[in-house]
């Protein structure tokens, strides 16, 4: 996990979504689909990380939007 991956979480009756480096909570759902499409935008244009964690904190997936080397771009 580096600085900047966005990471989906639950927290006081709330699923979370915060850039690593941060302080607080990007955004807030009382439902987990929610967050996680929420989160995954956010990755997607950062283009970094995305980890999504069970209610107890483990990481439950995983997902990299960084550009690949040897790929072109385009712009994703």
């Amino acid at each position: 996990m580096a600085e900047g991956d966005v990471h989906t979480y639950y927290e006081d009756g709330l699923w979370k979504n915060r850039v690593e480096g941060g302080r607080r909570a990007s955004n807030t759902s009382p439902r987990r689909v929610d967050a996680v499409l929420a989160g995954r935008q956010i990755a997607r244009k950062r283009r970094v990380g995305h980890f999504v964690h069970t209610p107890e904190g483990e990481v439950e997936t995983e997902r990299d939007y960084r550009p690949r080397a040897g790929r072109p771009d385009h712009g994703r």
